[in-house]
């Protein structure tokens, strides 16, 4: 094999390993890949083909589904160090809040019950350990631990340094994911949570929503990366919160412009338009 070959698989075999990579992270059709990986959509598609013929992926009706990669595939990191995940996160299996480390955690020694840690702990890999984040994100430097479920990113902060996630480089990387989330459709979306000390943000872009609540967050975009929301204390005030968004669209593709009301935690009540159109000074 001439050199030029062996440089055309080693760029194959990266390319492989973001789509994989991006693939394990929720990403479920090649809109999601490009957006997690900004590859051309060429490329996914022969890496895609590539990941099929050798039963590393598979696409059924839902999407992509990663089988795994061999492990000399996989980034060479270990834990070395690093016991963040015993320090920083919540595991409610061994009664262990937030922020307190671990009471089996035991220096020099590590976990002291690790034959018989809970499921929790066994299943966990954070999103650096995977390979997803540089060394930048290595948890015991930055103070952050980040890993994925299925309808969210997950970020936990040290209580040492509860702002850390607000700088760079980690802010802007934050900020990505929470728009790659937010334009995918339908039940796909994910959701990006900090959680610093006692406080709570939901993150819409680099706009920053303090104490999101259960019920949820309704949103319209300012810029391509910020959002005016609404924190929604019902089920049916999300519901009209959305109602009037949607009415926003509207005028705004009628008119051409739409005033978006200022109050962030209104509760807005039928019809939208007449409103809309006065403060618009459309009516």
């Amino acid at each position: 094999m001439g050199p030029d070959q062996k440089t055309k698989n080693n760029k194959m075999d990266q390319v492989m390993l973001s789509v994989v990579r991006a693939v394990e992270a929720g990403a479920t059709t090649i809109k999601d890949v490009i957006d997690a990986t900004r590859l051309s959509r060429l490329k996914i598609e022969r890496a895609l083909n590539a990941l099929e013929k050798q039963k590393l992926l598979v696409r059924d009706g839902h999407g992509f589904r990663a089988t795994g990669l061999p492990k000399a595939a996989r980034p060479a990191r270990q834990c070395g160090s690093c016991n963040a995940c015993c320090d920083i996160l919540e595991v409610s299996a061994v009664d262990k809040p937030v922020n307190q480390l671990c009471a089996h955690w035991q220096a020099g020694t590590g976990c002291t019950i690790y034959e018989r840690r809970p499921q929790m702990c066994r299943s966990f890999a954070c999103a650096w350990l995977q390979g997803h984040l540089d060394d930048d994100w290595f948890p015991a430097r930055s103070g952050i631990v980040v890993h994925f479920s299925e309808a969210a990113v997950n970020v936990t902060v040290d209580d040492a340094c509860p702002d850390r996630w607000r700088e760079e480089p980690y802010f802007s990387k934050l900020a990505e994911w929470s728009l790659n989330g937010i334009r995918r459709i339908g039940n796909r979306g994910y959701a990006t949570l900090v959680v610093s000390g006692a406080d709570r943000f939901l993150l819409l872009g680099r706009t920053i929503v303090p104490d999101p609540t259960p019920s949820g967050t309704a949103f319209l975009p300012l810029t391509a990366d910020t959002f005016r929301f609404w924190r929604a204390t019902s089920a049916e005030h999300l519901q009209r919160l959305h109602e009037r968004i949607a009415e926003i669209e509207r005028i705004r593709q009628e008119f051409g412009s739409c005033a978006i009301p200022d109050n962030a935690d209104d509760d807005p009540t039928p019809p939208y338009r007449p409103a809309l159109l006065r403060l618009s000074h459309h009516a």
